[in-house]
C-alpha cells in the first residue's frame, strides 16, 4: 500500500497536467448516399459510469492512467490516433470507446460527426506531427514531402464541427488571409497598362532582385481561367513588396512554387498534383526549379504553418495553480486539447516521430532525431518487412 502511494504521488508530481473524461458508447451508421456512395455518420455518447484519466509528462507523452495507482493503461495516446487509418473507420470507434471523445458529449443521448469532418481533423493533426519532424530529420530531408505537407496545411479550406455544446473551427492561417485581403486591395502595377514587351524587377527575399516579364504578370492577373488564389498570389508579389517579412516570405514561396516549379490543383499529405505551368513547358513539375534557395525557403514557411497550427488549436488550455500540490499546473477542456498540447511539447530537435516502415502497419513511433537506422515500430515489424521483401524477391 505504502509502494502505491508512492507511485502515485510522483507520477502526479512529474505530469504536467491531467485530463478527466469518460469512455464513450460508439455506434457507426452506415448511410447510402447513391449506389457508389456510402457514407459514416459516428454516433457517441459519454458513459459517466466509466470514468477515465490522462496525463502528460515529458518523457512518455500524453497516456491513459489507472487513477487509484498512476499506472499507465495506455501509452502514446496521440501515436495511437494518427496511426489508424482513414479507412478503417471501426479503429476510430474502438478508440472512443476507450479513450473517450475528442469533445465533450453528453451523457443522456447520443452526439454525431459526419466521419468526413472527423478524418479532415485528424488528418491535420497528422500532418502537422510529420511535418515537424521531417523538418527535423538529420542525415536525409525529403523536402518533396516537407512541400506536400505544408502546403496541404496552408492551403486547405477550413472547416468547422458542431457536436453537443461544441463549436470546433480548424487553424485558417491568418498570415495568409490577411496578406490576400491587404494586396488584393492595392492599385495594379504601373507595368499592368504598359505595352511594352519587357522584364521588370521585383524585390525578392529569396533571390534577391527577381525578373518577371509584364505578359506574364498581365495574364495572371486577366485571365478568367487563372483561380482566385493564383490571381491572389501574383498580385500581392507584385503589388505589396513591402509586406510585413513573415507574410512576404509567405507570398514569395507560393510564388515560386505555383509559377516556377509548376501550377498544381490538388494537395494531399503525400502528393502534389501539377497541372501545367506557365512557366514549366516540358516536364511538370519542373523540380529543377526547387533548389536550396528555395528549400530554405521551404523549412521557414513550414515553421510558420506549425506555430499556427498549434496556437490555433490550444484555446481550450488554461494556467491554473493546484494547492494540493502548491505548484502551477495546466487546465485542459478536452481530448483534443491535451492531444495538441502534447504535440505543443515535443521536441523535434530532440525526438522525432516516424511512420513505421512495415508498410503494412501504418504505426507512427516516437524516436531519437539522430537515429537514421530505426524504421520500424517494433522488431516484429522490421521482420514482417523483410521476410515479404524476401517472398517478393523470389516468387
Amino acid at each position: 500500500m505504502k509502494k502505491t502511494a508512492i507511485i502515485r504521488e510522483n507520477f502526479y508530481q512529474e505530469s504536467l497536467f491531467t485530463f478527466e473524461s469518460n469512455c464513450c458508447f460508439t455506434a457507426i451508421d452506415k448511410i447510402n448516399i447513391s449506389p457508389s456512395e456510402v457514407r459514416n455518420i459516428i454516433k457517441v455518447e459519454s458513459l459517466s459510469s466509466k470514468p477515465i484519466k490522462f496525463a502528460f509528462q515529458p518523457k512518455d507523452g500524453l497516456v491513459r492512467i489507472d487513477e487509484k495507482t498512476g499506472a499507465t493503461l495506455e501509452e502514446n495516446i496521440l501515436s495511437s490516433l494518427i496511426s489508424i487509418d482513414d479507412n478503417q473507420i471501426e479503429n476510430y470507434k474502438k478508440f472512443f470507446e476507450r479513450n473517450g471523445f475528442l469533445f465533450p458529449i453528453g451523457t443522456d443521448k447520443f452526439e454525431q460527426i459526419d466521419d468526413e469532418m472527423l478524418i479532415r481533423l485528424i488528418d491535420r493533426m497528422r500532418s502537422t506531427v510529420r511535418l515537424m519532424s521531417q523538418i527535423s530529420e538529420v542525415e536525409k530531408k525529403d523536402y518533396k514531402k516537407i512541400l506536400s505537407l505544408t502546403l496541404s496545411l496552408l492551403l486547405s479550406n477550413p472547416f468547422e464541427i458542431k457536436i453537443g455544446e461544441t463549436s470546433y473551427s480548424s487553424c485558417e492561417h491568418k498570415i495568409l488571409r490577411d496578406e490576400f485581403s491587404e494586396a488584393n486591395n492595392l492599385p495594379k502595377n504601373e507595368y499592368f497598362n504598359t505595352d511594352k514587351d519587357w522584364m521588370f524587377e521585383v524585390n525578392d527575399s529569396i533571390y534577391g532582385k527577381y525578373k518577371l516579364h509584364v505578359d506574364e504578370y498581365r495574364h495572371y492577373v486577366t485571365d478568367s481561367e487563372i483561380s482566385d488564389l493564383e490571381r491572389s498570389i501574383i498580385q500581392s508579389y507584385v503589388n505589396h513588396q513591402k509586406a510585413p517579412r513573415k507574410q512576404r516570405l509567405l507570398i514569395e514561396f507560393l510564388y515560386h512554387v505555383y509559377f516556377d516549379i509548376g501550377s498544381f490543383y490538388a494537395v494531399m499529405p503525400d502528393e502534389i498534383l501539377f497541372n501545367v505551368g506557365f512557366k514549366t513547358t516540358g516536364s511538370i513539375p519542373n523540380w529543377g526549379a526547387f533548389d536550396d534557395k528555395l528549400k530554405n525557403a521551404l523549412i521557414e514557411v513550414a515553421k510558420i504553418v506549425i506555430t499556427e497550427e498549434i496556437n490555433s488549436n490550444m484555446v481550450g488550455v488554461h494556467p491554473e495553480y493546484d494547492s494540493s500540490i502548491m505548484e502551477p499546473r495546466w487546465k485542459v477542456d478536452s481530448l483534443l486539447g491535451a492531444l495538441y498540447f502534447s504535440i505543443f511539447y515535443m521536441k523535434p530537435n530532440v525526438e522525432i516521430t516516424r511512420l513505421c516502415a512495415n508498410p503494412k502497419c501504418n504505426r507512427y513511433f516516437t524516436v531519437s532525431r539522430t537515429s537514421s537506422k530505426k524504421k520500424y515500430c517494433s522488431n516484429e515489424c522490421c521482420n514482417r518487412a523483410l521476410q515479404n521483401r524476401y517472398r517478393a524477391k523470389h516468387k
